[in-house]
Formats: C-alpha cells, structure tokens, sequence
C-alpha cells in the first residue's frame, strides 16, 4: 500500500495510508478532516475534500483477480 503525501493545517508534510482511513470531512477554507481508526482527533489537511479523496482512491491497489491465482 502506498503512503500519500498531504500537508497538515499548520503546514507540516503528513504521510497518509489509506488502509486506516475512516471517513473525509470537508471543512472551510478548503481544508479537509480525515479520521482514522484508532485516532479520536481528525487530521485537518489543506486540499479540498474531492482532491483528498481521489488521491487516496488512487493510492489504493486494486485487489488481485482470483481467477489468474487459480492458473498459476
């Protein structure tokens, strides 16, 4: 699974794995809350809501076809 780099609200880089990743948050100020489980608090990141979700659909590998497992 690959990380995803996104930059918090006070500017930090955070790397994000989308395996934990609960449900997105779109807040003002193009800002998004990404909860995660495990985590009480959201991580507040600055990209709007459609941006962090398409980067974490992209990041998220696509499972492997049971039938090809069968024939090797």
């Amino acid at each position: 699974m690959k990380f995803i780099e996104f930059t918090d609200h006070a500017g930090a880089p955070v790397l994000i794995n989308a395996a934990g990743v609960l449900y997105l948050r779109g807040t003002e100020g193009e800002r998004t809350e990404i909860t995660f489980a495990g985590r009480s608090e959201p991580l507040v990141v600055a990209a709007p809501l459609d941006e962090v979700a398409r980067t974490l659909e992209d990041a998220t590998p696509i499972p492997p076809d049971p039938t090809l497992a069968l024939v090797s």
